[in-house]
């Protein structure tokens, strides 16, 4: 047999040099879309739990007296945002979350609550490659449907 000389040399380790060349290119592509994804994902419970505080925060009882605004109302929405329980927790609903991240705003029209705004200030969303601060993002407005007194009393 007859040995025939191929014009561009031996084919041999040309599988290996493409995958080395492809795998980089997949890497990078598949650590983008998961950083993405988780990104969103950790974006997605923020909304949530924002969403479950400015409900929680709409139909509340607040009391109020000469001295200002009830502090244990705003105590326990910024737990219902963090923990997802008024009562508080220990294991926050989103990683890095904490109660001094939440802001809880109560706007009056004609000396009663119209809406309630829950947001999330100065949050850094930690997804693994690279950081994003948030200011002020996710927040949530709600018509505030709950009870309202005046004066400080046992019938609120």
């Amino acid at each position: 047999m007859k040995h025939v000389k191929r014009p561009f040399g031996s084919r041999r380790g040309n599988a290996m040099i493409e995958f080395a060349l492809s795998a980089m290119v997949l890497t990078y592509a598949f650590t983008g879309v998961f950083q993405f994804g988780y990104s969103m994902y950790l974006y997605n419970e923020l909304e949530g739990a924002v969403r479950a505080g400015a409900r929680y925060a709409s139909l509340a009882t607040i009391s109020t007296s000469g001295s200002g605004m009830d502090t244990t109302w705003q105590t326990k929405v910024k737990n219902v945002v963090v923990y997802g329980s008024p009562a508080g927790g220990t294991t926050p609903v989103v990683p890095g979350l904490a109660v001094g991240n939440v802001g809880v705003v109560l706007d009056y029209a004609g000396g009663v609550p119209s809406y309630v705004t829950v947001k999330v200030s100065s949050y850094s969303l930690d997804a693994i490659v690279k950081t994003f601060n948030l200011t002020d993002k996710p927040s949530l407005a709600m018509p505030f449907m709950g009870q309202f007194c005046l004066i400080s009393s046992s019938s609120c």
